[in-house]
C-alpha cells in the first residue's frame, strides 16, 4: 500500500499554517490550534503566525505587526514524492500601512515531509528607502501536558525574562513550566529539543538569531477570549525571531530566515 503524502492545513489570512495531517508515528498533533473562534478579521490562535514588521509591542506598530492580519496570495501548492509544499506571497505597497511608509514583498514557504517540517520567511525591500524590521515565526507546538515537558538546548543561555527582570542567564537544567506566565527571550540560535514524555521535537533555525519561548500560564489563558482556560497545558510557543538586532534592508535587499522541525 502506498504511503500517504502528509498534508499541511493552511489559510490565506496571514499565510498561516494551521496543522499537519497524515504524519506517521505521531500520537498527537504537531501544532496546537484553539477550539475557540478568533475575533472577526483576526487569525486563529495557534498554528504558525507570521510576525512582521514588529515583534510584540516593541514599537509603534500593532502588537506583532500586521502581516498576520492580511490576506496573502497562494502562489504554489503541490503534493508529490511524499512532500507537501505551500507558498504564499504578500505585496506591501508604499504608504499602504499606517505609520510604515515602505514597500516590501514577503514570501512564506512551508515544506512538509515524513518526519520534518521546514518553513522559510523571505522579506525583500521593494521600495526606494531602507527599512528595519523585527519579528519572525510564532509556532504553537502541541504538548500532552506542559508540566511534564522540558526544553533542552537553552542551558546557560543569555535570557531576558519578562517576569523576572533580574535574571540574565538560564540555569543548568532544561526549561520547565509549572502553570505560571512564561515569556523569555533567549539570545542564542542554538538547536533545541522539546520533549513532552511522548515524543521529541528537534528545532533549528537559520537567519533568525533568538528564540522567544512563551506560554500564558493558567492566569493568562483565562484572560484570552480565544483560548480555553485549560489550554495552556497543551502548547508552548518556541519562536525563531529577530528582536534585539533588527533586520536592516536597503532597497533591493532581501532577508531569509527558516525554521526546521524534526519529529
Amino acid at each position: 500500500m502506498p504511503t500517504q503524502t502528509p498534508r499541511l492545513l493552511h489559510q490565506a489570512l496571514g499565510a498561516q499554517v494551521l496543522q499537519v495531517e497524515g504524519l506517521q508515528g505521531l500520537s498527537s498533533p504537531l501544532l496546537y490550534v484553539s477550539t475557540l473562534p478568533p475575533a472577526a478579521g483576526r487569525p486563529v490562535r495557534g498554528g504558525v503566525p507570521v510576525l512582521f514588521p514588529q515583534f510584540a509591542d516593541r514599537g509603534a506598530q500593532p502588537k506583532h505587526g500586521w502581516a498576520r492580519d492580511l490576506p496573502w496570495q497562494l502562489v504554489e501548492q503541490r503534493a508529490d514524492g511524499g512532500e507537501h509544499v505551500v507558498a504564499y506571497r504578500l505585496m506591501v505597497e508604499q504608504g499602504s500601512r499606517p505609520g510604515w511608509p515602505h514597500a516590501a514583498e514577503l514570501q512564506l514557504r512551508a515544506m512538509l515531509s515524513p518526519g520534518a517540517l521546514r518553513m522559510q520567511l523571505q522579506v525583500r525591500n521593494t521600495g526606494e528607502q531602507p527599512f528595519a524590521w523585527t519579528g519572525g515565526l510564532h509556532p504553537y507546538f502541541h504538548t500532552r501536558d506542559l508540566e511534564q515537558a522540558r526544553l533542552r538546548g537553552l542551558q546557560g543561555a543569555p535570557v531576558a525574562d519578562r517576569y523576572a527582570p533580574g535574571r540574565t542567564r538560564e540555569g543548568a537544567e532544561p526549561v520547565r513550566w509549572h502553570g505560571a506566565m512564561f515569556e523569555c527571550l533567549y539570545d542564542t540560535p542554538a538547536a533545541l529539543v522539546l520533549s513532552d514524555g511522548e515524543r521529541d521535537i528537534e528545532l533549528s533555525m537559520s537567519g533568525f538569531d533568538q528564540w522567544m519561548v512563551w506560554n500564558p500560564g493558567a492566569d493568562g489563558a483565562r484572560a484570552l477570549a480565544d483560548l480555553p482556560d485549560d489550554a495552556w497545558r497543551h502548547f508552548v510557543c518556541i519562536e525563531p525571531v529577530r528582536v534585539d538586532r533588527p533586520v536592516e534592508l536597503a532597497p533591493g535587499e532581501s532577508f531569509s530566515g527558516s525554521l526546521a522541525v524534526r519529529f
